[in-house]
C-alpha cells in the first residue's frame, strides 16, 4: 500500500530552526522541556508523562525533537528491568544531550520559560 502524501510540507526541525519566527511550545511541551534541561541526568518516560500532566510523553519528546532539537537533540535509552510481575521489560528514558542544549541555546532561549509554569 502506498503511503498517502501529506497535504502540507513538513519541514525538520533543523529547517524549521532556521526561521525568524519565536518558536512557540505547548504549555506541556514548556513543562518537559524545562525539566530536561534543568538536569543533567536521565529523565525516566513515566516522569515526562507526569510533568507534562498527560500519558502521551514519547509524543511530546518528538515534538520538541521536530520543533527545537532534532531528532540527535534528546537521546533515548532503553533499559533492561524486571516488573512488578518478575516479566522483563524496558522501559525508556531520556535526557537533553549537549547538541540539544546548543539548539535550545540558539533557538529556543528563554521563550518557553513562562508557559512552564
Amino acid at each position: 500500500m502506498k503511503t498517502p502524501e501529506l497535504p502540507f510540507e513538513n519541514p525538520s526541525a533543523l529547517d524549521s530552526l532556521d526561521s525568524k519566527q519565536p518558536l512557540r511550545f505547548t504549555p506541556r511541551q514548556a513543562r518537559v522541556l524545562s525539566a530536561l534541561e534543568s538536569t543533567e541526568g536521565w529523565v525516566w518516560r513515566e516522569d515526562v508523562d507526569r510533568i507534562a500532566g498527560a500519558s502521551n510523553g514519547p509524543q511530546i519528546i518528538l515534538e520538541l525533537r521536530r520543533k527545537v532539537t532534532g531528532h540527535d537533540g534528546i537521546d533515548l535509552e532503553r533499559v533492561d528491568r524486571i516488573d512488578r510481575d518478575g516479566r522483563p521489560c524496558h522501559p525508556g528514558r531520556y535526557r537533553l544531550n549537549e547538541i540539544g542544549r546548543k539548539r535550545l541555546a540558539r533557538n529556543a532561549g528563554e521563550s518557553y520559560g513562562q508557559r512552564a509554569q
